[in-house]
């Protein structure tokens, strides 16, 4: 689970607490839903990577950029990555 995920996750959807059945303890009624939310957002972030990979392939692989460029656009796929 990605950091940023579970952080955005908590913004949406907080914590909602209420007791269980039996009374002696509480439990989270947004943690399924959070759990959901959490794993759709960091399909999004994958299937976004994927395409910008797939696009700048194409480019690449039709112009035949200069190395120089060809160095940026491997720099700019690892940030993208790591952001």
């Amino acid at each position: 689970m990605s950091k940023r995920a579970s952080e955005v996750a908590m913004k949406v959807l907080p914590p909602r607490w209420r007791k269980t059945k039996d009374g002696k303890g509480k439990i989270d009624s947004a943690l399924p839903v959070r759990k959901f939310y959490i794993r759709a957002y960091e399909q999004a972030e994958k299937d976004i990577i994927s395409l910008i990979e797939s696009r700048i392939a194409e480019i690449m692989g039709d112009a035949q950029p200069a190395p120089v460029l060809r160095a940026e656009l491997r720099e700019l796929i690892d940030k993208i990555k790591e952001i």
